[in-house]
């Protein structure tokens, strides 16, 4: 089922155009300062020589960006990790979550973001890919970290794995511990939405602002459309070189602008130098509802 999932050197490329965005995510999250460097996928090995998973306790970082399977990266106790990663609290949890979902939009590519994503904690890293389904496909990529002087901390690499057919919810993960350790603590939750979680927080200016600026490098698709319309298949059929559609829409009309598939903003069409642009009128547009048929 994986095979339809992107490949770690697909991950790889784009992680390397948002490298500064997905360190300071790692930085901020846990009061660190590290450059991530990421290496090159080879294929999956549960005892290869320079990975630090085996018996190794601490985070995951989960991406399922659909039911094909998705992503887990691990990130050892060795960081080190703060004390508070085994029972964070709501504010701490928010961070775990925040990690995830900003490392889905720096990773992946479009079309693969809007799935769930989770920080789980593992008491042993090793068990949690193993229980995730490695298949013939999976791979690893070494995430090495980079101190300030720009020596490699070796023994503290984060590893990225996949693709994998069943990655761990929240649920999954809790079994995991339960079976490994007892009573050991669960762990934040797992797959809520990004504004589910920030609904009723009350953040810090400062860190709000962090967090902003860290998604400006991101990029998104702008496009701006003339008019739109439904027609037949028996029309579309019909198409040739010359033939004239006719559209609802006035000339006089604003057309629309769209960012990433929704509506954005509206503005006129203007002609710079050869090309074409569009001078915003109105941003924040949202289309109105026709009045209903019976007022009271």
């Amino acid at each position: 089922m994986s095979e339809n999932l992107p490949t770690l050197q697909d991950i790889r490329e784009i992680s390397l155009e948002n490298l500064a965005a997905l360190s300071d995510s790692l930085n901020l999250c846990f009061d660190t300062q590290y450059q991530l460097k990421p290496g090159e996928p080879v294929p999956w090995q549960a005892e290869h020589p320079t990975a630090n998973l085996s018996g190794m306790p601490g985070l995951c970082v989960v991406f399922k960006p659909s039911d094909a399977g998705g992503y887990l990266i691990t990130i050892p106790q060795e960081l080190p990790l703060p004390g508070w990663y085994l029972e964070p609290d709501e504010s701490q949890q928010s961070r775990l979550q925040t990690l995830g979902m900003e490392w889905t939009y720096g990773m992946l590519p479009e079309g693969f973001q809007e799935g769930a994503y989770s920080t789980l904690v593992s008491n042993d890293l090793i068990t949690a890919v193993s229980w995730s389904g490695t298949n013939d496909q999976t791979q690893m990529l070494e995430i090495q970290l980079i101190d300030q002087q720009g020596g490699a901390v070796n023994k503290a690499s984060l590893w990225l794995v996949g693709p994998l057919d069943t990655p761990p919810s929240g649920d999954e993960e809790k079994e995991i511990e339960d079976d490994i350790s007892g009573d050991q603590p669960a762990g934040p939750a797992a797959e809520e939405t990004y504004e589910t979680r920030l609904a009723g927080q009350n953040w810090d200016v400062d860190d709000a602002v962090a967090r902003v600026r860290r998604l400006m490098p991101m990029t998104v698709d702008v496009s701006v459309r003339l008019a739109e319309k439904k027609i037949g298949l028996s029309q579309l059929q019909n198409l040739s070189p010359g033939t004239l559609i006719t559209f609802p829409k006035s000339c006089d009309d604003l057309l629309d602008m769209y960012v990433n598939n929704k509506l954005y903003a509206q503005g006129e069409a203007v002609k710079i130098g050869e090309k074409f642009g569009l001078k915003v009128n109105e941003v924040g547009t949202v289309k109105e509802r026709p009045p209903g048929i019976f007022t009271l």
